[in-house]
């Protein structure tokens, strides 16, 4: 098996603006002194930013603003103001603002040039020309002798499906599971896709470019109408001979891809099909809109936001986004929402559960936004593919896919980015055959007729895998709605709900899913219940939430959704999350609190809170030490999902730590609960930990214990609010 590939050099940055050298003159007094000021802020932004091309800052402002006003914005915080950057007509109302690109000066970092910025009410929002990645493919090649059987009377193929394409037509696939496929054959006899000259959806290729004059795409590469190969920029858009696409890194209309990942990619979307030769690509006759973003396998974020503008201007209906990274960058993001377009993005092939770990764009929950893991030939999650229950919404295809290479080639490869361009071919398809549906409708479809996997239920939004057949369906009958939806069990740390399941259409046929939410206190939650049974059996689900010492209120809204998202009404309940018990509480006010003490540790009065504990009344704590206090003891007999949470600042060493550990037998033995690092800005901030391990016990008591190294002294650690929240049996 090969190894997933790693990322290549950081590419350049966009050159479409004239570049401005960095300023190097000294700057003023009043600059100097709020850059000591904003010294603290600016090293936290900094923790928090990833690889990023060096001293670029997106910064989105009030349209209002003069271009003068904008120079002089940049200027008042050590910057220059590299390019106004277009929005679309189409986006403006919905953008309401002007994006810059600027360039700090004076020597000045981004993070520093950031923190001098953020109390300026003119700054809407701000990020860094991050680096993100395309998703690394793995290359293969198969060996294996495929012979798919002949056609069936359900279905319509092309003259051109490959044997090894398992992915269009799963059907005797040595090592493979029949119809773990997105059931391209049967969905073709519904319609094939529209092109140009049926005024077909556009769809825009994020990617590494594309090889345009490739045997089997040429025919389906989009081409502008107002651009020509001269070596002129006909259209006066700022991209010469941008005639099937730009490229974004060099602000040329050169998309030739030299890695070839975004032609394997748009291959999958639409190769040209039943031309006799190659592959057949989802989407018979497409208009291919090559978008470049990345020379190497590193994408700018510049890059991808011109990109969307220019998709979004053009009227690109789909953007396929295989690349991704794990920062949140609001810049992106307020582009993405505010664009018309239909984001279908790859999750990542990081392995790992995206609701713990998101990569971006996939993880943006936004109703253009569509996230996509991907599977295998014998209907698996593929194991390198990021999931997530509430962060991926389906997985498609992505081992051992067969497509398009740059130089009239294929090529096999594996990962979410072969996933996500299935997705995206489909929704060109029901672009085509819905022209008036709107992206959460089609979005809509493609994950409720996704069909249900075992292997994915917990994995998904949807649960299953990408079913191109079941997303056409012209279904216009919606299912019953539920009429007695009822609690039946409410506890602080949870409730379980009931109710008869109904059908397809109203009461007859299998219901795609019900989609359920959970409003706790403001706090919205998506519950996921078992795949539906027949109608008229009785459905459950359950859910669990951190109890605390208040009243909560509770709104449950249940809606059946059929496979092309026709919905009823949704039915509604609404109660009240009952408060937690407090079976341990305290804030050091009261003149005795039973704690027992090593050391020095002791209570001292801080302004604004009261008494609170310290390891160090009487000044700096000492190198080596190991102490700490036990609680009094408390009981959590008939008790479910304890959790306790407190107040502390560490103002110490970095290697200096405070160990929270918790016992039930008297000290015999302690259980570690958790580590608390001193914190970034050294103040007060609360923490919440898990203390279920000991719910039914007894006789429970708590341990914060400080333990230094040899290496330098600090103020110490300082407790406060110290509470147990438990829902009683």
């Amino acid at each position: 098996m090969l190894p997933i590939s790693t990322f290549g050099p950081t590419a350049r940055p966009s050159d479409r603006y004239t570049p401005v050298p960095r300023q190097t003159e000294e700057p003023s007094p009043e600059l100097l002194d709020r850059v000591e000021l904003s010294a603290d802020r600016a090293q936290q932004i900094e923790r928090g930013l990833g690889e990023r091309v060096p001293g670029e800052l997106l910064v989105k402002v009030p349209a209002s603003l003069t271009q003068e006003q904008l120079k002089e914005f940049a200027a008042e915080h050590g910057a220059t103001l590299k390019k106004d950057i277009p929005i679309p007509a189409s986006m403006q109302e919905a953008f309401g603002g002007k994006l810059l690109l600027l360039e700090a000066g004076h020597g000045l970092n981004e993070a520093q040039t950031m923190a001098l910025m953020e109390s300026d009410s003119r700054v809407l929002s701000m990020g860094t020309n991050d680096q993100m990645q395309l998703i690394s493919s793995i290359k293969s090649s198969q060996t294996d002798d495929q012979k798919q059987p002949p056609k069936q009377p359900d279905e319509k193929l092309p003259n051109d499906v490959h044997p090894e394409q398992w992915n269009i037509r799963n059907r005797n696939i040595p090592g493979g599971v029949d119809g773990a496929d997105i059931q391209a054959g049967k969905a073709w006899t519904v319609t094939t896709g529209k092109g140009a000259a049926e005024g077909g959806p556009i769809v825009a290729v994020l990617d590494s470019g594309i090889d345009a004059f490739h045997e089997d795409l040429k025919a389906n590469m989009w081409k502008n109408p107002d651009e020509e190969r001269n070596g002129k920029d006909d259209d006066f858009d700022g991209f010469t001979d941008d005639v099937n696409g730009i490229n974004a890194v060099d602000g040329t209309g050169n998309i030739f891809d030299e890695i070839g990942h975004g032609t394997h990619v748009a291959g999958v979307i639409g190769a040209v099909s039943n031309n006799g030769k190659g592959v057949a690509g989802i989407n018979w006759d497409a208009q291919l809109m090559g978008i470049k973003i990345a020379e190497t396998e590193r994408v700018s974020l510049l890059g991808a936001i011109t990109g969307v503008l220019y998709a979004a201007e053009n009227g690109a209906r789909i953007a396929n986004h295989s690349w991704g990274g794990p920062i949140d960058n609001p810049i992106l993001k307020d582009v993405m929402a505010k664009s018309p377009l239909l984001h279908v993005c790859a999750a990542g092939n990081r392995q790992q559960d995206s609701d713990v770990n998101p990569s971006y764009p996939a993880a943006y929950d936004m109703p253009n936004i569509i996230s996509v893991g991907a599977s295998t030939r014998k209907d698996e999650r593929l194991f390198f593919s990021n999931w997530g229950k509430k962060t991926v919404d389906l997985f498609a295809p992505g081992a051992m896919v067969y497509s398009t290479t740059p130089v009239h080639k294929y090529e096999e490869m594996s990962g979410t980015s072969m996933a996500t361009p299935h997705v995206s071919g489909v929704a060109a398809l029901i672009a085509s055959k819905y022209p008036e549906a709107s992206n959460q409708e089609i979005k809509d479809r493609i994950i409720y007729s996704a069909d249900p996997v075992e292997d994915m239920r917990d994995k998904s939004v949807s649960g299953g895998r990408l079913n191109a057949f079941r997303a056409l369906e012209d279904d216009k009958i919606a299912p019953s709605a539920v009429t007695d939806l009822k609690m039946t069990e409410l506890t602080a740390d949870g409730f379980s709900l009931s109710w008869t399941g109904v059908g397809d259409d109203g009461l007859k046929g299998k219901l795609a899913a019900y989609d359920v939410w959970a409003d706790v206190g403001g706090q919205r939650e998506r519950l996921v219940p078992e795949f539906p049974s027949e109608a008229g059996s009785t459905e459950s689900v359950s859910f669990r939430t951190t109890p605390i010492s208040d009243e909560r209120p509770l709104k449950i809204t249940l809606t059946p959704v059929d496979n092309v998202g026709n919905r009823p009404t949704s039915s509604v309940l609404e109660s009240k999350m009952p408060a937690a018990a407090v079976p341990f509480a305290d804030n050091f006010d009261a003149p005795e609190t039973g704690w027992s003490t090593e050391a020095e540790w002791g209570r001292v009065e801080e302004e604004g809170r009261g008494m609170v504990f310290t390891d160090s009344p009487k000044g700096e704590y000492k190198d080596g030490v190991d102490n700490g206090i036990v609680s009094p003891k408390f009981d959590l007999t008939d008790m479910r999902s304890a959790i306790l949470s407190f107040d502390a600042k560490l103002k110490a060493e970095q290697w200096d730590f405070l160990w929270v550990e918790a016992t039930s037998n008297g000290g015999e033995d302690y259980q570690h609960l958790q580590v608390v690092r001193p914190s970034e800005n050294r103040d007060w901030a609360g923490y919440k930990m898990d203390l279920s391990a000991f719910d039914g016990k007894k006789d429970v008591q708590l341990r914060f214990r400080f333990r230094t190294s040899n290496k330098g002294v600090d103020d110490g650690v300082f407790l406060d609010n110290i509470k147990v929240e438990s829902a009683k049996i």
